[in-house]
């Protein structure tokens, strides 16, 4: 009958030692939520499990190459260990495997180089972390002149490293989802034209000022279907190059605490909110505005038939909705429109 003697009591201990160890440290490394946290805990994490001289973290970018991450470790790497990593981290990756420096299949092209690496006593190992069958990152240790941990103790480490994997892969869905979830709520909330919010944007931005002390601005360009009836309705090569030069103006034009959108999706009107303004403000801001719009610089091709802007403002008035302070604005901006005009065709 098989007996235990006390060399194998001692190591079955140390090695269930190592186990509630990787459990423990697998715990705190899968509470990270972001690659920030994660990166520099797990190179920290390996380096003190593994007596390691230096730990590299690699983060892989969207092609699946490797990108430095975080370090931890004292001393400047020999050349060998360096070139060694760069050898195997890259292998690593291609073959889907971890790769080692002493491993007796290894590459026969960096034999010399493993050779240089065992005369100083170092191993250089390339370990990949992976989770749903793929490599979502990597880790490259390295022991310089100092051995490299028996088995036993390697093999609590996996479990950690299995477990650190997983943290990342899932650090990594949910930045993919919360970019998907920009990308849409940029797409919902943008005019894809001018870059400026949207109609849906300035719509939110109104419920969200609703009740409060606020003044709209209504903008529209003059003669905006002489424009394109010089360019033979290509809206492209007409309206659409000054509605860009246009809204760039205006986003420079803009003070801290304004808000711009374009109206409508195929218009030429814009909206300009002014929280905190009174009526006399917002006439004084809409003046401001219109004269630097007509003075706007645009595209040689457009100067004959650009006629600058005309600009409507309304201050909301008590109990009143922020959509009829809106419409109040935009009849402004018509009745100056026509007070415009009429003074061009006078002259």
């Amino acid at each position: 009958m098989f007996a235990w003697t006390p060399r194998d009591l001692e190591g079955y201990a140390r090695q269930d030692s190592y186990v509630r160890r990787g459990a423990m440290l697998s715990f705190e490394i899968l509470r990270a939520r972001e690659r920030e946290v994660f990166w520099p805990r797990a190179v920290k994490d390996v380096a003190e499990w593994l007596d390691a001289t230096a730990v590299r973290g690699f983060d892989l970018d969207g092609d699946g190459a490797a990108v430095r991450s975080a370090a931890t470790g004292s001393g400047r790497l020999p050349a060998a260990a360096v070139e060694m990593e760069h050898e195997l981290l890259e292998r690593a990756l291609a073959c889907g495997r971890s790769l080692i420096s002493n491993h007796p299949r290894l590459d026969h092209d960096l034999w010399d180089l493993a050779e240089a690496l065992d005369a100083t006593g170092s191993v250089v190992h390339a370990l990949l972390l992976r989770a749903y069958q793929r490599s979502v990152g990597a880790m490259v240790v390295h022991w310089i002149g100092v051995p490299r941990p028996g088995f036993e103790r390697r093999d609590g480490f996996y479990t950690y490293l299995e477990n650190a994997a997983l943290a990342l892969a899932l650090i990594q869905e949910r930045e993919a989802r919360r970019i998907e979830l920009d990308d849409l709520h940029r797409t919902a909330y943008t005019d894809a034209l001018t870059g400026l919010p949207n109609h849906r944007a300035l719509e939110r931005e109104l419920d969200a000022v609703a009740g409060s002390k606020l003044a709209i601005l209504v903008l529209d360009f003059d003669g905006m279907r002489a424009v394109n009836a010089a360019f033979q309705n290509d809206y492209a090569r007409g309206g659409d190059v000054l509605i860009c030069a246009f809204s760039k103006a205006l986003g420079r034009l803009l003070r801290p605490g304004e808000f711009a959108a374009r109206l409508h999706t195929a218009g030429d009107e814009f909206c300009v909110l002014l929280a905190g303004c009174d009526e006399a403000t917002a006439l004084r801001r809409a003046g401001e505005l219109e004269a630097a719009l007509d003075g706007l610089e645009v595209p040689a091709t457009h100067r004959h038939v650009y006629g600058g802007a005309s600009v409507g403002a309304a201050a909301a008035r008590v109990g009143e909705p922020p959509l009829g302070t809106l419409a109040r604005a935009s009849v402004q901006m018509h009745e100056r429109k026509l007070a415009r005009r009429a003074r061009r065709e006078a002259a």
